[in-house]
């Protein structure tokens, strides 16, 4: 049965020719002869590395719709539990959690610099489904007169803005996300290039040159097609696994080889330069991607900071934003309804430090023992046993007020003084 809110997709056999022939026209050679594309960077270990870490540090933080209010006149941000947006969040269509929802949009926004999703919607009423669209597949039009933007997916099916969630990366045209893989494609495709040549060259037993010297005595070969069959023997019977079988040679004909040392061949030194520029090209510190040269214990807790702050923060922002101008009503905007990713799970410090943050803003009045109690993931008390009650040192005054006089403890010395008092 279809639903009269999703959208007219073809058959499989039929999108399948789609992505066959999609993959073909967006081969993307660069100068080591490897193709890259969105759709085949994850071959890049650095790639895979940089995308796997932002996927999954930002499906594991919770995404909340929030209403901002205003109390003693502070700024206040009240769940809203129950709202239509925060259910489909949760529930966001029928074969994704929302863990892999996020998951899977941050990895397509930072690999394609852009994410669709249509929006299944009833005859009537709030939006019921999120539906992811294939990116390669869905083509944005401007229309240059009105200057509003539409969704062409698969080639036939065309979607007004108002029906589709559409997050992006920054464009240079203003309105089609760039690709940072586009971007940086050399590098990546180098990357990719030494890695296949490195699986080739141990694959062969560090041997991958070999050439046969004719000495004199040697009859030569009849014909070319026995020195071609000859050569084809040599392949197939010492290629791979099989590069330790023993071999005779014709009478007078010696084989050498010409070995690489990778150290020489700065083979190492590459690998590693181009890990390093691609994780700078992302943002992203040397040690998520393997990089642990310069890693310490003390420096490793700031880059994973940092990492949360450059990188993890803007992509949950570009998604809040998104997310708040395509899914909130008019109504949601203006009375101070919001959408936010609660990343405290994602930049936590050890525990140790956490404690000692904790202690301090409980001893300051900030905080009380079960706002303390629900960020350690623990059971709230009860009033009775102090679980709201705020606290402070009792030698703190208010700013430009005097301190009270202490109390004067009689002794033989002053208590005459105090009897004139």
């Amino acid at each position: 049965m279809k639903w009269p809110w999703q959208p007219n997709i073809e058959t499989k056999e039929v999108t399948s020719l789609d992505a066959v022939l999609r993959t073909l026209q967006s081969m993307n050679k660069v100068v080591s002869g490897v193709s890259v594309s969105p759709e085949n960077c994850m071959q890049s270990p650095t790639v895979h590395a940089i995308v796997t870490a932002v996927q999954n540090r930002l499906s594991i933080s919770p995404v909340h719709v929030l209403q901002k209010g205003e109390s003693n006149g502070r700024a206040t941000k009240e769940p809203l539990p129950n709202h239509p947006v925060a259910r489909l969040l949760r529930n966001p269509n029928g074969w994704q959690t929302p863990e892999e929802f996020f998951g899977d949009s941050a990895s397509t926004l930072l690999r394609h610099g852009k994410f669709f999703a249509f929006k299944g919607r009833g005859q009537t009423g709030p939006i019921r489904e999120l539906l992811p669209m294939d990116t390669g597949q869905t083509e944005i039009l401007k229309d240059s007169d009105t200057w509003r933007i539409s969704f062409r997916y698969q080639g036939t099916q065309e979607y007004q803005q108002s029906k589709v969630l559409y997050a992006r990366l920054g464009a240079r045209n203003f309105y089609d996300g760039d690709s940072p893989v586009m971007d940086v494609r050399e590098s990546i495709g180098l990357e990719i290039a030494a890695e296949r040549f490195g699986s080739a060259f141990f694959g062969n037993g560090a041997m991958p040159f070999v050439y046969f010297n004719l000495m004199q005595g040697f009859q030569d070969f009849r014909t070319d097609g026995d020195r071609t069959k000859f050569l084809d023997a040599v392949k197939e019977g010492f290629g791979g696994d099989k590069k330790f079988n023993t071999m005779l040679l014709p009478k007078g004909m010696e084989m050498n080889s010409l070995k690489i040392e990778n150290d020489k061949a700065q083979f190492i030194e590459t690998r590693k330069f181009i890990r390093t520029v691609i994780a700078g090209a992302f943002g992203v510190p040397p040690h998520l991607v393997g990089d642990l040269e310069r890693a310490t214990f003390n420096n490793v807790e700031q880059q994973d900071t940092d990492f949360v702050i450059n990188v993890v923060m803007p992509i949950a922002k570009r998604l809040e934003a998104a997310m708040e101008r395509d899914l909130l009503t008019e109504d949601d905007r203006r009375s101070g309804v919001i959408i936010r990713f609660n990343l405290d799970s994602v930049q936590r410090a050890d525990i140790k430090t956490r404690s000692e943050a904790l202690k301090i803003e409980r001893e300051m009045g900030i905080i009380n023992a079960n706002e303390w109690r629900e960020q350690t993931n623990r059971n709230p008390i009860s009033d009775e046993d102090g679980g709201e009650d705020y606290i402070r040192p009792m030698n703190m005054t208010v700013a430009g007020e005097e301190p009270a006089a202490e109390p004067v403890v009689p002794t033989e010395d002053n208590v005459e003084q105090l009897r004139r008092r």
